[in-house]
Parts: C-alpha cells; sequence; structure tokens
C-alpha cells in the first residue's frame, strides 16, 4: 500500500489499546502531588534527572496523543504542545485538558513531513514508542532538531529490531509454537506486503523496525549528540525471557 501513513492513522482514529485510555481525574491528581512520571517505552519509566537537565520547559510532544502524557506534562507546569497524526488521539488530549482545566495546545502533523513549528521553539521534544509506523526516519530526525533550541534534549523510544525477526502471531499468540527466526532485518511491513509474504492487519497496521544505525546514527549526524540511554522489557510476550525490546535514548542538541 503506498499510502500505509493513512492506514496507519486510521487504525489510531479507532483503535482501543493502553495507549488510547486518557488519565483519570483521580491518576491526574496522584500525578500533582508525586515527582514526575512519563513513560518513552513499556517497562520503565523515564528517569527523573533527564527532565532535570532541561532548560527550559517547552516541550513538544512528539506522537504521543492520546490524553496520558501530555495532561502529565501541563499539571506539572510545563508549556505543552502535543502532534499527533490521529485526529481521535488529540481529542483525548483535548477533553482531559478541558476537564482538568490545564493548557495542552494540539497540532495534527505527520512526522515523515515538514514539521509546523519555527526553528529553535522546543526545550524538550518527548516521542514515545512511535517512529515504527514510518518507514523512513530522515524526515523525523532532520526537523526534531531544526525545532529544538540549542542546548535542548531529544527523548526518544523505539524498538530493539531483533524482536521484528519473529513472527509475532506466534509470540504474542501461539505460545505452543517454536520460536523460529523468519524474517531479516530491518523489518518492512510494507515491502513484506507487496512481495505476497504477509498480510496486513489493519488492528496493528505497517511497521517496521529500522536498524540501530538508522535509529542511532540518525540523531547523530542532525547535530544531536547521545548524553543517556537505557532498555527495557515488555514483559507480556515471550521474546522478554532472552532480551529487552525496547531502547530509550536521550540527545541534546549541540
Amino acid at each position: 500500500m503506498n499510502n500505509y501513513i493513512k492506514l496507519n492513522e486510521d487504525r489510531w482514529n479507532n483503535v482501543t489499546n493502553d495507549y488510547t485510555e486518557p488519565l483519570t481525574h483521580e491518576e491526574l491528581e496522584e500525578v500533582r502531588n508525586n515527582p514526575i512520571s512519563v513513560a518513552l517505552t513499556v517497562g520503565k519509566k523515564v528517569p527523573k534527572e533527564w527532565f532535570e537537565k532541561a532548560n527550559g520547559k517547552k516541550i513538544l510532544g512528539l506522537a504521543c496523543g492520546g490524553g496520558q502524557q501530555g495532561p502529565v506534562f501541563a499539571i506539572k507546569g510545563y508549556d505543552v504542545t502535543i502532534m499527533d497524526f490521529s485526529k481521535s488521539q488529540l481529542q483525548r488530549d483535548d477533553m482531559v485538558a478541558k476537564r482538568e482545566g490545564l493548557k495542552i495546545n494540539t497540532v495534527q502533523g505527520d512526522m515523515t513531513k515538514p514539521f509546523p513549528f519555527e526553528n529553535e521553539t522546543f526545550d524538550i521534544i518527548f516521542n514515545p514508542v512511535s517512529n515504527v509506523y514510518i518507514e523512513d526516519l530522515e524526515n523525523m530526525y532532520k526537523e526534531a532538531s531544526r525545532v529544538l533550541k540549542k542546548g535542548g534534549l531529544l527523548m526518544v523510544g523505539f524498538m530493539n529490531p531483533w524482536i521484528y525477526m519473529y513472527d509475532a502471531d506466534i509470540v504474542w499468540d501461539k505460545p505452543d509454537e517454536e520460536l523460529l527466526l523468519k524474517f531479516s532485518i530491518p523489518f518492512n511491513s510494507k515491502e513484506l506486503e507487496e512481495e505476497g509474504k504477509i498480510t496486513i492487519n489493519p488492528e496493528y497496521g505497517y511497521e517496521f523496525s529500522h536498524t540501530l544505525e538508522t535509529q542511532i546514527r540518525g540523531q547523530l549526524k542532525n547535530g544531536l549528540a547521545m548524553i543517556d540511554f537505557y532498555e527495557s522489557c515488555d514483559k507480556r510476550h515471550r521474546l522478554s525471557r532472552y532480551g529487552n525490546d525496547y531502547i530509550a535514548t536521550l540527545c541534546i542538541k549541540l
């Protein structure tokens, strides 16, 4: 499918999962009374010292709509903008903001196109696992660097590419079947579909594993220096017995 972005957008407009459930009033009150706690990946929270390194509090939540991270940042005093390609995800942020009397600027936008912001606008860009849904990361990292202020921080969570070497249906839904290597990486579901090797389930959309070189060098070559990272694990599936399936990086714009 050439317009895979549209299918992925439709998926996020209609799917119900852990990432589409807005925080309740009670959950946000708990946030108000405790140190900031947000996640870039499954299985581990972002170290609070990452936020302590920031020079300001103007933050872009990149592809993290859903009424979860945005309200947390807002209740902690950040100047929050959320950019997401899913209108329904942005509506959840708007709903929570209205309910709680918070200010959140929501912008519908596509990470594969120029970001609708001026140069050096943000102190922090917070990007939870999402670039798995775009085929080419070149624009994302170039634009992220452009809209960050000098000394600004880019926090990114992404999938460890090795997990895509296995059939996801067997990993998640067929615990009695033997795990066998099936796909080479980088995994590209659009190309595999075109070759007739897989059928795309609209409930999950198109996914792309990307290489570590693409993820990490993609940041470094755009004037960003990595100053920290961590790994985490989703223990809901059996690959977690063999290694961590998520990576989070912290970079600073030079």
